[in-house]
């Protein structure tokens, strides 16, 4: 005598393993394709989330950030979902690193220093190093002198 499930566990279910997968390997080429909303918190985020990666009973993927929005969860503060590719507030570290060249390559740093710079974006100082550290290899003053030479 054979038992069969009526329905299979969701973690049976290819599709819910490949972007569970994506989910557990923060992997950008999956985002915009689904968004991933987690019962236990009540939020939902990009496949790429830095976010610890939720348990798989507490996991439902929605296509849309609109239908998880629906759905009665909110949208994650670090990864932003709701956002849209190709505009400043789906990658900030690749816009701010942008501003942040931009303001150089005008000789913000050289007149205000680091710390006018980073008023100027709106972020600290510390921080807008680490994003042009991570984005570009140098930080602010480095890049300054750079373009000096």
């Amino acid at each position: 005598m054979t038992t069969t499930l009526a329905t299979p566990p969701a973690t049976m279910d290819p599709v819910f393993a490949e972007r569970y997968r994506a989910i557990a390997s923060r992997d950008r080429r999956f985002d915009g394709q689904f968004i991933t909303a987690v019962s236990s918190t009540g939020i939902y985020c990009r496949p790429s989330c830095p976010a610890r990666t939720p348990k798989p009973e507490n996991v439902t993927f929605y296509l849309t950030s609109a239908a998880a929005h629906e759905a009665g969860y909110r949208a994650c503060k670090r990864c932003l979902p709701e956002a849209v590719p190709g505009t400043p507030s789906w990658d900030l570290g690749h816009d701010l690193s942008a501003r942040a060249m931009r303001l150089v390559a005008d000789g913000v740093v050289d007149r205000e220093g680091v710390d006018g710079l980073a008023a100027r974006l709106g972020y600290s100082a510390r921080h807008v190093h680490r994003v042009l550290v991570a984005e570009l290899g140098a930080g602010p003053v480095a890049l300054a002198r750079a373009l000096r030479a």
